[in-house]
């Protein structure tokens, strides 16, 4: 009796390990096409360990009922979000799910995954009533359990997120995934282990008791889960993740040491030069260049910022469009026509030139992608550039260059899929990059 418990015991710490390896790694990654298969795959390995489920049709139905239902949660609560009483909480300009739409997900996802993967995996002992009903009660069960998760967000979460960082940028009031993850999943886990587990009754054989089942009972030893069999696949579960740890927390290294290389590189804002602006004419190339024609010239002072972390001196703004020759050029506010954009930013001095280059102040460069706001060559100047990074011609993502020169920026941006760099070539004629 002592072997039977201790096997049983082995296959619920397994059940929950396995679920909570599949948390972790959808911490790490939360991604709409990973999570589900994930989730599903590890269950899979549980029922096949623990259950002796050897059926292929089986296991493949339940990575794909796993992979389906998270989308179903996500999108249909999304959609709901306008229309669910307390669905949403408001802080300031940013809009965060509440518990009644998490909980509705929870709903949601648990009549995709619950109905399928009970009924898939019912012992037959137990009658289909039965099995409804438990149904039901894990439905009710996921809303609640999901909900409860995401309002743990601002305190588990936050704790959760400071050990194993996402491969985002949580706000600080929305942690809830950090806290979805590793609460819902064991749970639900557990859950689908009792709902689908049948107990053995002894039946007396002359003077044994003989332990009998009608259907696939929690392994004995010699042909189930063993303990060698749990030491390796814990291991595993170790391995795994740590592969999904250990990548997540260098780039949250690599994440801070670029914050913070950034703050240690910021220029001094005292007692900064009154820059004698330019004017249009002595700031851009308001002639032909190549097959392109310039259209009107902006100029505009832009403010001194004081925002912490985002400090910026006060600058002036020049800016044209340019068009084929011989087509209309788009006027501010741009209309929607190909052309190429040229702005140059006037600074106080170089040395903020150089880092809001570098910091560019309206674009979000990624410290994860060496490819964003990459150091490339043009004409034997050095700038940066985000052409590693996308297909020529994708204008979706437009082609830009941008670098130094003196106490300007010059930042030539195309929105169209002409990406000739006659335009590039005389703006760095112009104004010759100062990047070292």
């Amino acid at each position: 009796m002592s072997m039977k418990i201790s096997t049983d015991i082995l296959s619920w710490v397994l059940l929950a390990l396995l679920a909570l390896t599949s948390a972790i790694l959808s911490i790490a990654s939360p991604s709409l096409g990973y999570v589900g298969p994930i989730y599903g795959t590890f269950l899979a390995v549980y029922f096949v360990a623990c259950r002796g489920i050897r059926s292929a049709a089986k296991l493949i139905t339940l990575v794909v009922v796993s992979a389906v239902s998270w989308p179903i949660a996500y999108f249909g609560s999304f959609a709901a979000a306008g229309h669910l009483p307390g669905g949403i909480v408001h802080h300031g300009d940013v809009v965060d799910p509440a518990f009644p739409l998490i909980g509705l997900g929870g709903v949601l996802g648990g009549v995709a995954l619950l109905i399928p993967v009970l009924l898939l995996f019912k012992p037959r002992s137990i009658g289909l009533r039965a099995i409804l009903l438990k149904t039901l009660l894990g439905i009710l069960l996921s809303g609640i359990i999901g909900g409860m998760a995401w309002e743990l967000g601002p305190t588990l979460g936050a704790a959760i997120w400071a050990l194993l960082p996402t491969a985002a940028f949580p706000r600080p009031e929305s942690y809830g995934l950090s806290a979805l993850f590793p609460v819902w999943q064991p749970i639900i886990a557990l859950f689908i282990g009792w709902a689908t587990f049948e107990k053995r009754r002894p039946i007396r054989i002359g003077t044994h008791d003989v332990l009998l089942e009608k259907s696939a009972p929690l392994p004995q030893t010699s042909e189930g889960l063993g303990r060698r069999a749990f030491v390796m696949i814990f291991l595993c579960l170790v391995v795994l993740s740590l592969v999904g740890i250990i990548p997540v927390r260098l780039r949250q290294a690599h994440r801070e040491h670029n914050a913070a290389k950034k703050k240690a590189n910021r220029p001094s804002s005292v007692d900064l030069p009154i820059a004698q602006p330019m004017s249009e004419d002595e700031a851009l190339i308001v002639k032909e260049i190549g097959d392109y024609q310039p259209g009107h010239s902006l100029k505009r002072m832009e403010m001194v910022s004081h925002e912490k972390n985002f400090e910026i001196p006060g600058s002036f703004y020049f800016g044209t469009l340019y068009a084929r020759t011989g087509e209309p050029v788009p006027q501010w506010p741009i209309a929607p026509r190909q052309y190429i954009s040229v702005t140059v930013q006037q600074y106080p001095n170089s040395a903020w030139a150089q880092y809001l280059a570098e910091y560019p102040p309206t674009m979000y460069i990624s410290p994860d992608n060496p490819k964003t706001h990459a150091v490339v060559t043009q004409f034997n100047y050095k700038v940066r550039s985000n052409e590693l990074e996308r297909s020529p011609g994708q204008t979706a993502i437009p082609l830009y260059y941008m670098w130094p020169s003196g106490n300007c920026v010059l930042h030539v941006e195309y929105h169209t899929p002409d990406e000739n760099l006659e335009i590039v070539r005389a703006y760095l004629q112009k104004y010759p990059s100062s990047m070292p």
